[in-house]
């Protein structure tokens, strides 16, 4: 799993302030049914691994949706080898720049 190969230091993680927020505006919403102390939890776990990035970049061109650039300016200014998501809009632009956009089961095979 991706996210164990960044608890087990294989791999760096990288996020920005705006990657926090949105993974916990989404795990916190109802269909998930996960308690604020949860969130708060899986947030601090998150940070307690991963490389903190400010982001200075702001792209004018990037995702088809734009709320999805806050992760392409984080590999920019993080200098990340791979954008790992799930997301469709990001997968389907298959790279920016040099950086190559993979699912988590891509990634896994290539780091493999």
């Amino acid at each position: 799993m991706v996210l164990e190969r960044a608890i087990n230091k294989l791999d760096e993680l990288l996020v920005t302030k705006e990657i926090l927020d949105e993974i916990e505006g989404v795990i916190g919403r109802p269909k998930f049914h996960v308690g604020k102390n949860e969130i708060e939890y899986y947030i601090r776990s998150i940070e307690d691994i991963a490389q903190k990035i400010v982001s200075t970049n702001t792209l004018t061109q990037g995702s088809r949706d734009a709320t999805d650039n806050k992760f392409i300016e984080c590999a920019i200014a993080g200098r990340a080898d791979y954008i790992v998501s799930g997301d469709s809009h990001l997968l389907e632009m298959k790279k920016y720049g040099k950086i190559p956009i993979v699912t988590a089961k891509e990634y896994l095979g290539i780091v493999r």
